[in-house]
């Protein structure tokens, strides 16, 4: 190993700090949970600790903690549950005598809670190990899906239908990492990710009139619209620093330094709801037509941790240590959700609606994550466990609460163990994530239907044009009520170091 002073150490990680507080990545917005058996058992409180080949993620400077080769590979399995029961509203679209009906909302699941596939792959080395003089590289390849809900679906009919109907993504991470050892209390990393959208679907059912009116419950005119692409290539990179000013004092800093977003090519269909509809064609400028493009924003963040390390009295070696991680995204990059249609047009019968561009309002804002976790090596090179818990704040305002994902503030725990034959270790995680009730009322809603053809514009004041029920408003809000979300998700790996 090379030999550098702790000062000139000290000074390095210092003058990282300015990048490293701008740019990372963390749990929250799309992502729920943590992605190995090691971060998953410790609460996600790894910023220091991470050695194994989730470090692409999470710090790559943790790699110089290995000086072997280490082979990973595991899943994780979850369960997902999310509910919503729309607040009761008056259903101004179906009234007698001039008085709406009261309609009251039976409580919605997601219908497809189950993540069985989930896997990561990768393989770390000392570059000493294969290239003479190279000790104080460490380098990895690393293959993840990136943790998330990947899946959900509501009923078509169930009161959460003008916000969505389902949502499917599935994102694969590619990552090449490299660690430089600058002495033996400070490392830097950095690690280049390809992000593969391999799919990316949603569904809603939106109102296609034309003419004034409003129908917050169902309409005759509403059209269910399927959304589906991919994005073959969005990069990304994380930056980390390792530093230890005491032999039982650790930090660590990591950082997500692209602001990456997902451009998707995709195609959308639609199928009228009501037997008036027929078929319903696709052009633009008069020639059939169905792609369409959505983006979607990824954010930056930082995460910064200190650990300490407790010796056992015998040998000097780590008899548990405790982690403390501070996590910021900036989620207000997520303003909405945008799909561009591109001037594509609906037609049925003798009628027509220029589809325009559809926005999911999300208007997301900035978060902060506690993260506290550790390991305790109950018997030596055979058997450690591991805790941790976390808190997350709201990434969306309590007005702009959706049922595509859990966006309220969240908190989690996690129990984990690694049992060690020689140089195989089998790891096991638990982790519960969980969101508080949140409930809004409807005149605070702020999500309102899709109506992509509405006469009432901007400020939505026309007695002519808006519905009277509706002034200042675009069209009915379809958000209010109260949310439910809970994940339950257990890890699994085996990783072999020789």
């Amino acid at each position: 190993m090379q030999s550098h002073s702790p000062s000139v150490a000290g000074v390095g990680l210092v003058s990282f700090l300015g990048l490293a507080l701008s740019e990372a990545r963390a749990d929250g917005g799309y992502f729920a949970g943590s992605k190995g058996a090691h971060a998953a058992g410790r609460a996600g409180a790894v910023t220091v600790a991470t050695d194994d080949v989730m470090a692409a993620a999470l710090n790559p400077a943790g790699l110089t903690r290995r000086q072997g080769i280490l082979i990973q590979g595991g899943n994780r399995f979850s369960h997902h549950a999310s509910s919503y029961e729309r607040q009761p509203t008056l259903d101004w679209g179906n009234t007698e005598d001039g008085i709406p009906p009261y309609v009251e909302f039976s409580e919605v699941h997601n219908s497809e809670p189950w993540q069985l596939v989930d896997p990561l792959l990768g393989v770390a080395a000392n570059l000493g190990r294969i290239i003479p003089g190279a000790t104080d590289f460490s380098a990895a390849l690393t293959v993840f899906a990136p943790p998330g809900v990947s899946q959900l679906e509501f009923p078509l009919e169930g009161g959460q239908r003008y916000m969505m109907v389902s949502r499917e993504a599935q994102i694969i991470t590619y990552a090449c990492s490299l660690a430089w050892q600058l002495s033996e209390a400070f490392s830097l990393g950095v690690s280049l990710h390809w992000l593969y959208l391999r799919k990316l679907d949603y569904g809603l059912v939106i109102d296609a009139r034309t003419m004034q009116g409003a129908n917050p419950v169902t309409s005759d005119t509403d059209v269910l619209s399927r959304v589906s692409g991919s994005d073959p290539f969005a990069p990304n990179a994380v930056v980390g620093a390792w530093y230890r000013p005491a032999r039982f004092l650790e930090v660590g800093l990591a950082g997500q330094v692209i602001p990456a977003a997902f451009q998707t090519k995709s195609t959308l269909e639609v199928e009228g709801l009501s037997p008036e509809f027929g078929d319903i064609s696709l052009t633009r400028d008069g020639e059939p037509a169905r792609d369409v493009s959505v983006e979607l924003p990824l954010p930056l963040s930082a995460r910064a941790g200190v650990r300490y390390l407790h010796p056992r009295a015998a040998n000097g070696a780590t008899l548990f240590d405790v982690e403390l991680d501070v996590v910021y995204e900036t989620w207000s990059r997520v303003e909405r959700f945008a799909m561009d249609t591109r001037g594509l047009s609906a037609s049925w019968r003798d009628q027509s609606i220029d589809m325009g561009q559809i926005d999911i309002e999300k208007h997301w804002q900035n978060t902060w994550g506690v993260h506290l976790g550790g390991d305790y090596h109950l018997l030596p090179e055979a058997l450690s466990l591991r805790g941790g818990l976390y808190f997350e704040t709201a990434v969306a305002e309590r007005a702009y609460s959706h049922v595509d994902f859990a966006s309220g503030k969240q908190l989690g725990g996690a129990l984990g163990a690694s049992v060690y034959f020689g140089p195989l270790e089998l790891a096991l995680a638990y982790e519960q994530r969980r969101q508080p009730r949140v409930t809004i009322q409807e005149p605070d809603a702020r999500v309102y239907q899709e109506v992509p053809q509405n006469p009432c514009v901007a400020p939505y004041d026309s007695d002519r044009f808006c519905h009277p029920e509706y002034l200042g408003q675009p069209a009915p809000a379809v958000n209010a009520g109260s949310y439910r979300a809970v994940s339950h998700m257990v890890s699994l790996e085996a990783l072999y170091e020789f």
